[in-house]
C-alpha cells in the first residue's frame, strides 16, 4: 500500500470515533466518520460495510463519459455465486449538489443497476473530498459544471482496507476480478 495511503489512513482513524466493529483496522476507510445518504433516502456509516467485499469507484450521474463506462464495465463482469469473483458495487456521486437521492435512483433505473449488490451514496463535499483523497482520487468542478476526474476503481476487503487499486479499466477486467477474488479469501 502506498506510504502516502497508509498515512491518510492512520490520521482518519485518529480523528474518527472508534468504530463499532472489532476488526476493522487503522488502514480501513471504514474509520471515517461521515454519514453518507443512499439513493433510496437511508443514511449510512460506511463502517456498516463491513463483512463484505466492495468494489468503490467515484461518478456523477450527469457525467456523459467515463462514468458511465465505468459502469458498464463493472457491470459486464461475471459475478456471482458460481465460483467467480463476487462483490457489492459501491459508487460514491463527486456532485452531491445535483446528484440528489432522487437522481441517484433515476441513475439506477437508467443502469439498470441491481439493488441488491449496487450502492450509490451521496455526502456532505466534505466527506466526499476526504474520501476521495484517502483513496487517491482526484477530480475538479469544471465552469461548464461538469468534473473533470480520474478514473479509479477501489478493491476492499471486508474489513474496508485497500487491497487493490485500478485506474482505468479499458478491458482489464481479469485484474480486477483477481482481485476481487483475493480480497474474498481474505476474511
Amino acid at each position: 500500500m502506498k506510504a502516502w495511503l497508509r498515512g491518510a489512513l492512520a490520521i482518519a482513524a485518529c480523528l474518527a470515533p472508534p468504530c463499532l466493529a472489532d476488526d476493522v483496522s487503522a488502514r480501513s476507510i471504514y474509520q471515517l466518520a461521515a454519514t453518507w445518504t443512499e439513493d433510496n433516502g437511508h443514511s449510512l456509516q460506511l463502517r456498516e460495510l463491513a463483512g463484505e467485499v466492495e468494489v468503490l469507484t467515484f461518478f456523477y450521474t450527469s457525467c456523459e463519459a467515463a462514468c458511465p463506462m465505468t459502469v458498464k464495465a463493472l457491470q459486464s463482469m461475471k459475478l456471482g455465486p458460481a465460483g467467480s469473483a463476487h462483490a457489492r458495487f459501491l459508487l460514491v456521486s463527486v456532485d452531491p449538489e445535483q446528484d440528489s437521492p432522487a437522481a441517484l435512483r433515476r441513475y439506477r433505473r437508467t443502469m439498470k443497476l441491481d439493488k441488491d449488490r449496487w450502492k450509490l451514496l451521496r455526502g456532505p463535499p466534505s466527506d466526499v473530498r476526504k474520501l476521495a483523497a484517502l483513496l487517491g482520487f482526484n477530480y475538479e468542478e469544471v465552469d461548464s459544471g461538469q468534473f473533470v476526474h480520474s478514473n479509479l476503481v477501489t478493491v476492499l476487503n471486508a474489513r474496508g482496507e485497500v487491497v487493490h487499486q485500478q485506474s482505468a479499466l479499458d478491458g482489464n477486467l481479469a485484474e480486477l476480478a483477481a482481485a476481487i477474488r483475493a480480497a474474498r479469501t481474505d476474511r
